[in-house]
């Protein structure tokens, strides 16, 4: 009988090696946008739920906790930093409380347009009571990790590099970004976060479409070369006739 499939060992053992390949990284790519469909909804939950008191170790706290602080600003240390876009600044100001320093991002405050301005942004001088959300560190470029700061306060900066921040105030490295309505806020910062599970599932499908055409692609030049190869037999034996 004749065979009409004839792929080779050579292109059945490249064909499955690349099959393998793509179904392990459809896989790796399924399990990350799961990973981060949980992180999402995570997100979600945290920020529904009631706030926790504040601890020493609140810097540690899960992303997106919301947190209950009590305290009094520093309004003598304020870290300014530059709108990327547009006019003023967003403000971070120390809260300290008697579980510690807590860096508060308190929004976008249009106000300020120099340095000399932003002394007197408003800050309330009696204790508050308000909620924040423990913040995601943000990665930092070279750039914004070797930026130069000024002497004295307050000080305008390009970048958030919460971690600095933190450190030359005594507070735990951790941003807390107030919630809206809350004592001493501007324009409060966004809490939108996207962990972009879509494009993992997007990643997944293109490497399971690529499989597929692997496979296809298996198939094809397998039946061609076992057509070419009964046409060559055919050929043959009519000639030996």
């Amino acid at each position: 009988m004749t065979r009409l499939f004839r792929p080779g060992w050579a292109l059945t053992l490249q064909a499955g090696a690349a099959f393998a390949i793509t179904l392990a990284l459809a896989a790796w790519q399924f399990s990350r946008a799961l990973e981060k469909t949980t992180l999402q909804d995570e997100r979600v939950e945290r920020l529904r739920a009631e706030p926790v008191a504040a601890a020493p170790a609140a810097a540690t706290l899960p992303d997106f906790t919301r947190v209950s602080l009590t305290g009094v600003y520093d309004a003598t240390r304020h870290f300014l930093v530059a709108a990327r876009r547009g006019r003023g600044f967003e403000v971070f100001t120390p809260l300290v409380a008697n579980e510690g320093v807590f860096l508060i991002n308190r929004g976008w405050h249009d106000g300020a347009q120099d340095a000399e301005q932003a002394v007197a942004v408003p800050t309330p001088a009696a204790p508050v009571r308000v909620v924040a959300v423990a913040w995601p560190l943000p990665r930092l470029s070279r750039v914004a990790t070797e930026e130069s700061w000024p002497d004295g306060w307050p000080k305008r900066v390009r970048s958030a590099n919460v971690e600095r921040m933190a450190a030359e105030v005594g507070a735990g490295r951790r941003e807390f970004r107030l919630e809206r309505g809350g004592d001493g806020v501007f324009r409060a910062a966004s809490l939108a976060w996207d962990y972009a599970p879509g494009m993992h599932w997007g990643y997944a499908a293109q490497w399971l479409l690529i499989g597929a055409a692997v496979a296809g692609g298996y198939v094809l030049i397998g039946k061609r070369r076992g057509q070419k190869r009964s046409a060559t037999s055919a050929a043959r034996t009519g000639e030996a006739k």
